[in-house]
This record gives structure tokens, sequence and C-alpha cells, in this order.
């Protein structure tokens, strides 16, 4: 049977925790004589009441399921010295909500004193049983679907209200019943997910340095998914990428919780215990099973900003647009009608290099089409004159665009003089030649320290009205990891008045175009993606420098206004 639970505890019997409460018997004596005629002084009486200390914090949260042991407290008193301590009360690790544990200690004079110690027991997402909403997911099975107004959701229906996605159970020899979830052909954006009511979060702090962990298997279409956590709206982990899963039978996923949190994971008000979708969202058919949460030791390293890298997915649609091409990869070799190689070290008119004094020679060889990714892989090698070997790709007199907003998803090498580039040139460079024919750089990222591989660079270069070249433009870092840690994607959004620019979909940089020197940006352009050794801007490789290094590319996608 398919059990989906979402936040994993120890297998152990359901009961009430009850702390016992200790009684401890506490007297006096006294004696008789015969009196004298002078009376013995009496010692002052004792008034003063034995002081409580608690052990640990005076208010802890606790995870449903999970079985409680008190830190216990300590009492000590001016003349009686160490004394015992009596707890009472209960904590119903089964039922969320907040319990008191009191301490109390007297001591021989009879004075007294009391401390407590507040539980919350937080709500525990294991309870969720697939196919029924329970008191806590009683949203619980559903879908998001572009193809319904306004992102509509479609709930507990099997997808019947959603017309790109839907779900069912299905048998599965070995497991019994699983979760399965199919894609349509029309390619639009949609997700299932396991949700809580509007009015219903949870705080899965206690998750934090944990992780989220499932079974999966693809039945037919692509492997590749990308997954997310929802908190209140608008908070989210973000789109993160899980790569190709589950194609060559069931596959354990498993996903630290950090690295959603790195994202913008809110773990205090949680309101999905998944959300989960085929990347390419076209003809994939995929199951699930074991879905659940496992504790982990309460840090968050995102906090800071210093946490691990996180893949970023742009979305398949935007409102208002149309993709009018991409190329996502796919097969086994390079779409020759969408690509050309470019093959030399780029001599001419005794000029070497590109024009840049790069130090590679370009052959077709170090271009690999698998598993939905281009790879470009600069080598240390001798050929053609050259120390070193890489790739250079372009569309010119194949794909070519005015205007739009293009998304380029990219993990990019690293390393003392590597320098890979997402970029366009303009169709007229064949007969008005470089600057005239206008340069725009999406995406530009010279090796060497830490902080040249988490910038990314976007730049115009144009002729100015005395023919000379002009540049101009702006970058930003990731906040996680380099760049060559993980997927993001490069955008710009590119109309008749300005080029803006983007990194994983939040603007960093805007250019105007409608001057009299930038009229070159009103016209077609091309695309190239290369990974260059050497140069003028990042100087040649060093011994530091490890070869070879690569830069995967998932996807180049082209949309404009409907």
């Amino acid at each position: 049977m398919l059990v989906i639970q979402l936040f994993k505890r120890p297998l152990l019997p359901l009961a009430v925790a009850v702390i016992s409460i200790l009684l401890t018997a506490c007297g006096g004596g006294g004696g008789g004589g015969t009196p004298t005629s002078t009376p013995t002084p009496q010692p002052a009486a004792d008034t003063t009441a034995p002081v409580i200390t608690l052990t640990g914090d005076a208010a802890v949260t606790h995870p449903q399921g999970q079985a409680y042991t008190d830190a216990g407290a300590s009492a000590t008193d001016d003349i009686d010295g160490a004394l015992n301590v009596s707890p009472s009360g209960t904590v119903n690790v089964d039922e969320p909500g907040q319990y008191t544990i009191t301490y109390s200690a007297t001591d021989s004079a009879g004075n007294n004193t009391t401390e407590t110690r507040t539980v919350t027991v937080t709500a525990d997402l294991n309870v969720f049983k697939a196919g029924a909403a329970d008191a806590l997911w009683d949203e619980g099975l559903g879908a998001y679907d572009s193809g319904n107004p306004n992102y509509g959701t479609c709930k507990n229906d099997g997808g019947a209200g959603c017309p790109n996605i839907s779900w069912s159970m299905a048998a599965d020899a070995d497991r019994g019943d699983v979760l399965q979830i199919t894609h349509s052909s029309a390619g639009k954006d949609a997700g299932f997910f396991i949700q809580t009511s509007n009015l219903t979060t949870v705080d899965a702090s206690a998750y934090a340095g944990g992780n989220i962990i499932f079974d999966i298997l693809v039945v037919s279409g692509d492997s590749n998914f990308s997954m997310k956590i929802d908190c209140v709206y608008p908070c989210t982990s973000g789109l993160y990428s899980l790569g190709s899963k589950g194609a060559s039978g069931w596959e354990t996923v498993t996903v630290p919780v950090n690295n959603l949190v790195s994202g913008g994971l809110d773990l205090s008000k949680v309101n999905t215990g998944i959300v989960i979708w085929a990347t390419k969202l076209t003809s994939t058919v995929f199951q699930l099973d074991n879905i659940r949460w496992e504790m982990g030791d309460g840090s968050t390293d995102g906090d800071t900003g210093s946490g691990p890298a996180v893949d970023y997915t742009s979305p398949i649609s935007y409102e208002g647009y149309s993709m009018v091409w991409s190329d996502e990869f796919d097969g086994s070799t390079l779409n020759s009608s969408n690509w050309t190689h470019e093959i030399g070290d780029g001599c001419n008119n005794n000029l070497c290099g590109w024009g840049n004094n790069e130090l590679e020679y370009y052959r077709s060889e170090n271009t690999t089409i698998a598993d939905g990714l281009l790879t470009i892989t600069a080598k240390q090698e001798s050929f053609g004159g050259r120390n070193y070997t890489s790739s250079r790709i372009k569309t010119q007199g194949k794909k070519f665009f005015t205007y739009g907003r293009i998304d380029v998803r990219a993990k990019l090498p690293k390393g003392q003089g590597i320098w890979p580039a997402a970029w366009m040139l303009g169709e007229s460079i064949t007969t008005v030649s470089w600057p005239a024919s206008g340069e725009i750089d999406i995406m530009e990222m010279v090796g060497g320290t830490i902080n040249r591989e988490k910038t990314t660079h976007g730049t115009i270069h144009y002729s100015n009205a005395g023919g000379s070249r002009e540049y101009t433009g702006g970058s930003t870092t990731v906040a996680n990891g380099l760049l060559a840690d993980a997927f993001h994607v490069y955008s710009i959004d590119w109309d008749s008045t300005s080029i803006k620019w983007s990194l994983d979909g939040v603007q960093f940089h805007s250019e105007q175009i409608t001057s009299s020197d930038r009229t070159e940006f009103h016209e077609n352009f091309f695309f190239l993606l290369n990974v260059a050794v050497g140069g003028d801007w990042p100087g040649a490789p060093n011994a530091e420098t490890q070869f070879p290094q690569q830069m995967q590319v998932d996807y180049v996608r082209v949309f404009q206004p409907d």
C-alpha cells in the first residue's frame, strides 16, 4: 500500500508520556528535658524558600510522535543544601498542543517553591494518508495548472478540474498501491501537490538539517523532475531541480531541507508537504511512493546566506508570451538545424585568439549531447598549435530573433583562466562587422577567485556615433555556492526600449536602447555558447586550474509577446 508519511518518526507505540509525580516526605523532630533557669537561645525561624533551576529552556518545542524525555530540574536550599524535585504534568506526544510541567521542592522548614516548563507539541505531517484528507492535510491531493484561469487548482478530484495534469492510484507488483501522476502532451506548466487548508500551516522547524525523501519511478516520458515546498504565500523554497530520476526503476530521492531553506523556505509556516512536476511538462507519467520528511539537527545553514547552492528552473511559459523557439538538447547529437560549430583558433589578419587573445582551439569533438544536456568541455591538450581545446557553437543564419524573453539554464565551469559565455551577435555582422552589428552578453563569468566565480555579468557592445566600440553593463552574485555548483537561469527581457538582465528570475541590470547610437539592438540577433580558455579578461590558466572543465546547458528558450 502507498504510504505518504510526510514527517518520519520512530515506530513507537502510541502512548501518552506521563511524568510521574515523585512524592518526598519531609519531617522534623523535637526533644524534652528539665528546664533550667537560663533558657537556651533558639535559632531564628527558616522562612527562605528553596531555589529551583531548570535544566534546559523554560519553553521547548517538540515534534508530534517523538518520545519526550524531560530535561528535569534541580533545587537547593540555603540551610538544607540539595533537595529532591517533584515534577508533575503530562505531555501527550500524539496530540499537538501546549503542555505544562510543574516542578516543586520543599525544605525541612516546610518552605515550598515551584517552577514550570512549557512544552509545545507541533503537528506532524506523518498522519496524512493517501487518497483521503484528515484534520491536518485537509486539502489532500491536488494540482495547479496554467491551463486554468489564474493558474487555478484542482483538489481531491484526480485532476478532473485540471486539463494538463492528473493523478490516480496504480498497482505495483512489489509495493501495492502507489501514486501515479500524468502530464499531458500540451507542455503547460502544472504540478502535483499535497497541501494543508488555507487556514492551516505546519511548524517544521525541527526538520532543519534533515531531508525530504521519496521514491520515484518513470513510467514513460522524460525523467527530469523539479520540486518545491511552499509556505504561506508569497513564501516558497523556489524551484529545486532534481535532475534525472527514476528512469531505470524505482529510485530513492533525498533532498536536504536546508537547500530549500536557502531558496527562501520559512520552515515555521509550511503549507505543502511536497510540490513536484516533470521539468519538461509534457507527456510524462511517473509514480511516487513513501514520501516522508526526516528530522535533522535543527540547524539551517541557509539562514546566513552561506548555505549550499540551489538549482533553479525557470517557468516554461509566461503570461502574455508564447515560446517561439527552444533547444532542450534532447537526443544524442547537436541539432544541426539550430547550431553550427565554429572551428579553429580565431586567427584572422594575423590576429589570433578570437579578438581576445584566447588560448584554446575550438573543436566539435568537445561538444556532447546526453541526458537532456549540452556539455562543452574545455581540455588541456595540444591541438592545432594550441595547448587547450574547447567548443563554440552558434545559430547564425539558422535561428535569430528581434526582442523577447530569453532564458538560458546552465551550470558553469570554474578555475583561473576559464571564461564561459552565453551571448548574441547581430545577424548583420557579415556586412557591417563588429561592433556595428552589436553584441548582447546574456551571461559571462571569469574564473579565478571565489567572488569572480559567484558573479555573472550582463553587457552590451555597440558602435558609437564616431564608429568606436562602446560597452556597458552590470553584474550580480549568487548568495550561496559558486555558479559552478548549481544550475542557474540567465535571462534577458528585450523590447524596443530596453534590455533587462535577470539571474534566477531576479532583475539585476537594465540598459536603454532608444538612443541614436544603439540602433543595432533593433535588428535580428543569433546565439553563441562557448567556453574560452585564457584571454584578456580572465588571464591565462595557472597551476591551480583543474582540467577538464565543463559548461552544461539545459535549455535555451525564446518567448515573444502574444
